[in-house]
């Protein structure tokens, strides 16, 4: 959502106003910033980025433009994918600040911004998406920071020449290490949020890294690429993000049922090649269960080369 239809969405209030406060105890207003409201009904459909957008814009009202958008907030600006339950507050830098502080709907971050890291969208300043990427990095779980430099790769935003010159300009020294880490781990392949946190979840539990993106042919034609492919045992993952059976926009006008048909179509062609001897299928919730996602990789004949496993949204 860029900044200036989210500035439309705000009803702001300059005085503690009664009929405001009655309407948000009834549900009917949605309080995103002090004095600042959005309707329920606009609200309601929004994504959980949209919602960072409208909270930061809402923020910046208040504070006045000049703040320095940044970390989560500055990625959702971007169109970076959020990952977990969205922040409870707008993130903005302060080189002025001495130490980070956050209050009820700001986390003001204390840390030097060279003029390199900034940019102006819609009148509103913002970190880059390099130094975005390296902040949240810096801050959020493995699974967040992963996502957002794959979905930076793949779209251009920035590139790792970029990501590492803005970690060599970043004043904090703690927590470098998972910023390389991230730097090391990222890929443009990944095509979702969804495979790049599968990408960690795979990794933190030990197994091989996996081929992404392998493309899969046959008498035919092409067939499609497979999301994660293991050649050693000649096994597929394929990641179920479920927006192809339920957004418009992905289903290239077929209803959902078409698209189902499609896709066990699509699978059976894959099981048909001899080169391919298992096809496991993974969705959203299954990250959540990291245990079950080991099971099931395990009876299709993947073996761990290291036991164990970090948590998927905190580490």
């Amino acid at each position: 959502m860029l900044p200036s239809r989210a500035s439309g969405l705000l009803i702001r209030s300059r005085h503690d106003d009664p009929a405001e406060r009655r309407a948000h105890a009834r549900g009917e207003l949605v309080r995103v910033a002090p004095g600042r409201y959005v309707r329920a009904a606009d609200w309601a459909p929004l994504s959980p980025e949209d919602r960072v957008v409208l909270r930061a814009v809402a923020t910046l009202d208040r504070l006045g433009r000049t703040a320095v958008v940044s970390h989560v907030a500055a990625g959702a600006m971007w169109g970076m994918p959020l990952v977990g339950v969205p922040p409870s507050t707008t993130s903005i830098t302060d080189p002025d600040r001495g130490r980070t502080h956050t209050g009820d709907h700001v986390t003001k971050h204390a840390a030097a911004l060279s003029d390199v890291d900034l940019t102006t969208v819609e009148h509103m300043t913002l970190t880059t998406p390099a130094r975005t990427a390296v902040d949240i990095a810096l801050t959020a779980s493995r699974s967040q920071a992963v996502a957002v430099l794959d979905h930076c790769l793949r779209a251009r935003l920035c590139t790792l020449d970029e990501y590492w010159a803005a970690l060599d300009r970043r004043d904090r020294r703690r927590g470098t290490s998972r910023v390389v880490w991230v730097g090391a781990f990222g890929s443009p392949l990944a095509e979702s949020a969804g495979e790049s946190v599968l990408r960690v979840a795979l990794d933190g539990l030990g197994f091989p890294p996996p081929q992404l993106q392998r493309p899969f042919r046959d008498e035919v034609g092409l067939i499609g690429y497979g999301d994660f492919w293991w050649d050693h045992i000649g096994l597929l993952d394929e990641f179920d993000g479920l927006k192809k059976y339920r957004a418009a926009e992905y289903r290239g006008g077929l209803s959902v049922e078409d698209v189902v048909v499609r896709e066990k179509l699509r699978e059976d062609r894959l099981r048909a090649l001899p080169e391919v001897r298992g096809v496991v299928r993974t969705v959203w919730r299954d990250l959540y269960r990291p245990a079950e996602v080991a099971a099931a990789l395990a009876r299709a004949g993947l073996h761990r080369q290291r036991t164990g496993f970090r948590t998927l949204h905190r580490d």
